[in-house]
């Protein structure tokens, strides 16, 4: 807990777990002309100095172990998407496939599961129906109100913060997963990972979980 007094009275702050490496050793980003107050809380390490310059898309916190910014929310990017490409997985066990086609006016997810590490198309489900009897395709409709909540949801995990990569090297085979995120103008976020995981992926199996109504590890 970081403690900071100052014209507003006493102030208790919480950290906030970075969404990169899990750290709570997390401190605010102020922006503005700093006070003298401001500059012996960034001599002790407990705020980071932003600069003068401000936007409406700053991130607000700092890692301390990582260096990673984070603390905006962009709801309205993840709304306009163009696509999200989900899956997890491996060799032995179930395959998870997700794929939700943002362009689409009434937006649809798509889930394919496979057995023993076979893959499924979903951009053309219509070619994977009688592929193999095991497996299980799925259409889930989303209302607009459904989507802008699942957007929320999803925003608050902030996945642009996390790692491009999350890999175990001491594990072989297991568990891998990737996640792409497409926007207009070719921009995407990308990541993926083998038997080791973001700090929001409990919340983020939640998620897809809630909207598909499938187990997916």
């Amino acid at each position: 807990m970081v403690h900071y007094k100052g014209r507003w009275g006493d102030i208790d702050m919480p950290k906030k777990k970075c969404p990169a490496c899990g750290s709570t050793e997390t401190v605010k980003i102020l922006y503005g002309m700093p006070s003298y107050e401001a500059f012996e809380l960034m001599k002790r390490g407990e705020i980071v100095l932003g600069g003068c310059c401000v936007s409406d898309n700053d991130p607000t916190r700092q890692c301390k172990t990582c260096g990673q910014d984070f603390g905006f929310v962009d709801t309205f990017k993840i709304l306009g998407m163009t696509s999200l490409e989900f899956y997890v997985g491996g060799y032995f066990g179930d395959s998870h496939f997700v794929y939700i086609n943002g362009k689409r006016k009434n937006k649809l997810i798509r889930y394919g599961k496979t057995p023993g590490g076979m893959s499924v198309d979903l951009k053309h489900p219509k070619n994977e129906v009688n592929f193999h009897p095991d497996i299980l395709l799925k259409e889930i409709t989303l209302i607009p109100e459904q989507w802008i909540t699942f957007a929320e949801e999803i925003a608050a995990l902030e996945v642009s913060c996390w790692k491009d990569s999350y890999f175990d090297d001491y594990v072989c085979d297991g568990t891998q997963w990737r996640l792409t995120i497409r926007f207009p103008n070719r921009e995407k976020i990308s990541k993926n990972g083998s038997n080791d995981y973001p700090p929001y992926w409990n919340r983020f199996i939640k998620i897809m979980k809630k909207y598909i109504g499938e187990d997916i590890g």
